[in-house]
């Protein structure tokens, strides 16, 4: 036979040794979700550089250029930025353009100058803010910006033309767009609030490659009997190192091959079309996947080799008898076992003995959590013991024979059970323990949150743009509506003091004096409003003096070296209607008003800071759902070690039923036990950072841990005990 002859034939020994294990099913879909996660992981942060880099280059193309920076050239259009938010949204940018030549160029995305008192809104503005009314809220909403002038799809973005336009103290002069040696930065788009690349490439890095990582040494080492006695055979007849890898490479080059399409497939779709990302709703742009087809064909590329390798590299490693089955009972580590619960009551409620904040109250609750972890596993092998023990008991009781042979099996050998439920387990806990402390760094949002809990809208907030004049604040105050008056509070830091001045109706509507002569208001406002605004506007404050005027705030003339702040009130204590209110703004100024609710400015950076919080949400369920998969693998495979031994059990029961109910009590139920103990396990090491409110951990987020560990402890549970009914029916006694 020719040397290319026995290469086909070896590699033909592997295909048919590969189908024929008892476990070969199982070591099939292990390199085949091996192969397809561990080339979307690479593909992933290969799309994460491509989405970074395309914005980029998108946000230096409609970068303005100054005249400052090119005295050289003529200006062609007045610009310039401000900054909006809608509910639940975020804030984002709004452009204010006016040309001034006929042929002015115009920015990326736009396909035509608006006329004066018309605006060009992103798509996703239009979606996300319609329930504010953001397509008249700068005057008439037409066209939309294309996607050359947005930094992703789904931005929100606003190019406006006032309709009394722009002039030279309110904007810049610009001579085109792009980017120059020496251009001053302007913070214009969302990549300007996002974590620099190499932070967020820790993400899919650490959480999805990592656990990818485990799952294919795992499908890598699985074996069997079969396996091993092939191996030893091969050995015995000489067989040489190329040998055993053709026949590695028959086995699984169908499976790898089979997750390679799958990935190719995944990445396709990316490539075809804009695709929202779970969870997060960011949408990947193809046209930036397209830009990167090579790399991203290079990372199917290299997880495919990447399987082979280790692959080939583990049968090497595979002993020749024995394997990697239990050989013998083994007790459970109870002395690690018992410290388990001490270092967890350790981490909950060591950091009391610190104030909140400290070094000692922090790393005493990082000490306690990592010991806790480290000795969990053994605390799970004593507790399966345990469970075991009984579960074998009232199997013999009932006469449960599912029950009896997965309790005495638990009992004897507690180790597997823990090996394929601690890393869930461990998972689970580490990623609450990120998502608390995601909750540590919005303390301003929270409290901002609990104020608008408190007063809602009844009272708001009036910045004025930059070149904003008196006379513009005043024609916007007399605009306002008959239910909204407004009260100017002027704070004098060096003095500690603040002085609310308006008419007698909106001073007495906070519940304040009003009279002829500026009163001083001892002890604490009457008002919750009143409350609320000194002391976001204010904090610190000593004292709180009240002046009435004859006409409203801001009509009136402010004294030299005030800072005052214009606050719009309800008079009846009903709520206002912001975007009402800003699109009265619009309309009265230029550049319109920045208007909101106390502290809301801290709420507008809580949305960014919970949207980053859900990209680790994302990326750390994936990696939970690959950890579930390497256990349901190990779980099942271990499971099937023993499939023969169950295959008499069937003859005496005279069913397979047997089967099903010892899978459920020897998978099924360890998964489901896993969840809850991890989710449970993980709240209570965030306890420290959680006890106060300061976490963006939900139920719903826990739920759907626990769900997604569940559904693949089903999965485990049919696939092993359908498998193991199989093997039965293929046993004949043979006097084993």
């Amino acid at each position: 036979m020719s040397e290319r002859g026995a290469s086909r034939q070896l590699m033909r020994v592997g295909l048919t040794a590969g189908r024929g294990a008892e476990a070969g099913r199982v070591r099939f879909v292990a390199l085949m979700a091996a192969t397809a996660l561990l080339a979307l992981g690479i593909a992933a942060m290969v799309v994460v550089h491509a989405s970074y880099q395309g914005q980029a280059q998108r946000g230096a193309a409609r970068h303005p250029i100054t005249q400052e920076e090119r005295p050289d050239l003529p200006a062609t259009a007045l610009w310039s930025k401000a900054t909006d938010s809608v509910a639940h949204g975020g804030s984002f940018s709004v452009v204010f353009i006016a040309p001034l030549t006929a042929h002015a160029p115009l920015p990326p995305g736009l396909d035509a100058w608006p006329a004066p008192g018309e605006a060009v809104l992103s798509p996703g503005l239009r979606t996300r803010g319609a329930a504010d009314g953001i397509a008249t809220r700068y005057g008439h909403a037409v066209g939309h910006i294309g996607v050359e002038g947005l930094q992703s799809p789904d931005e929100l973005l606003a190019y406006v033309r006032p309709r009394a336009g722009l002039s030279v103290d309110e904007a810049r002069n610009v001579v085109g767009y792009g980017t120059t040696p020496h251009a001053e930065v302007v913070r214009l788009g969302q990549l300007d609030d996002a974590r620099p690349e190499w932070a967020f490439q820790t993400m899919p890095g650490l959480l999805v490659l990592l656990p990818v990582m485990v799952l294919l040494v795992v499908a890598a080492r699985s074996g069997s009997r079969s396996r091993d006695r092939r191996t030893a055979l091969v050995d015995a007849l000489g067989g040489t190192s190329r040998a055993r890898a053709l026949i590695v490479l028959g086995e699984t080059g169908v499976p790898v091959l089979a997750g390679a399409v799958i990935a190719t497939a995944v990445v396709g779709a990316f490539w075809a079309t804009d695709v929202p990302v779970p969870v997060t709703g960011f949408v990947v742009s193809a046209h930036d996947v397209r830009a990167h087809g090579g790399e991203l064909a290079l990372a199917v590329v290299t997880a495919t080799v990447a399987v082979v390798t280790a692959s080939v590299g583990a049968a090497r490693l595979t002993p020749t008898a024995g394997g990697n089955r239990p050989t013998g009972a083994r007790g459970a580590p109870t002395r690690w076992a018992a410290l388990c619960p001490v270092f967890l009551l350790i981490a909950v409620f060591g950091p009391r003995l610190w104030a909140a904040g400290t070094s000692g109250n922090v790393l005493t609750n990082w000490a306690g959590a990592a010991c806790t972890l480290a000795t969990l596993p053994a605390a799970i092998a004593v507790l399966a013991a345990l469970l075991g023990q009984r579960m074998s008991r009232a199997g013999s009781r009932f006469g449960r024979p599912g029950l009896l042979v997965a309790g005495q099996r638990m009992a004897t050998h507690p180790g597997p059970l823990a090996r394929m439920t601690a890393g869930l387990v461990i998972a689970l806990a580490l990623l609450i323990q990120i998502v608390a402390w995601q909750g540590l760094f919005g303390a301003e949002a929270r409290a901002a949150k609990a104020t608008v809990e408190r007063i809602g809208s009844s009272a708001l907030v009036v910045q004025p743009r930059t070149a904003t004049t008196p006379r513009q604040m005043a024609d916007f105050v007399r605009e306002l509506p008959p239910t909204v008056e407004a009260v100017r509070m002027i704070r004098a830091p060096e003095k500690s003091t603040v002085t609310l001045e308006g008419t007698c109706r909106g001073l007495t509507s906070l519940q304040l004096p009003c009279g002829a002569q500026p009163v001083r208001v001892s002890g604490a406002l009457k008002d919750q409003r009143a409350r609320e605004i000194v002391e976001w506007s204010a904090s610190g404050t000593d004292s709180v003096t009240v002046r009435e005027t004859a006409e409203p705030a801001d009509v009136t003339a402010s004294t030299p070296g005030e800072a005052p702040l214009t606050v719009l009130v309800s008079v009846d204590g009903h709520a206002l209607s912001v975007p009402a209110l800003k699109q009265l703004a619009y309309r009265v100024l230029p550049r319109g008003l920045a208007i909101d609710t106390a502290g809301g400015e801290w709420l507008t950076r809580g949305e960014i800071k919970r949207g980053q919080g859900l990209w680790i949400s994302c990326f750390g369920f994936v990696g939970i759902l690959v950890l579930a998969g390497v256990s349901v693998i190990s779980g099942t495979a271990e499971f099937l070690r023993n499939g023969r031994a169950l295959a008499p059990i069937s003859v005496l029961a005279g069913n397979r039923r047997v089967h099903w109910s010892t899978a459920a009590w020897s998978l099924l139920v360890p998964f489901t036990l896993a969840g809850g103990i991890g989710c449970l396990v993980g709240t209570w090491l965030a306890y420290p950072k959680t006890a106060d409110g300061t976490s963006y951990i939900s139920g719903s987020f826990l739920a759907l841990c626990g769900l997604g560990v569940s559904a693949m402890g089903l999965l485990a549970w049919g696939w092993g005990a359908h498998v193991a009914g199989r093997q039965a029916g293929e046993w004949r006694p043979r006097g084993d």
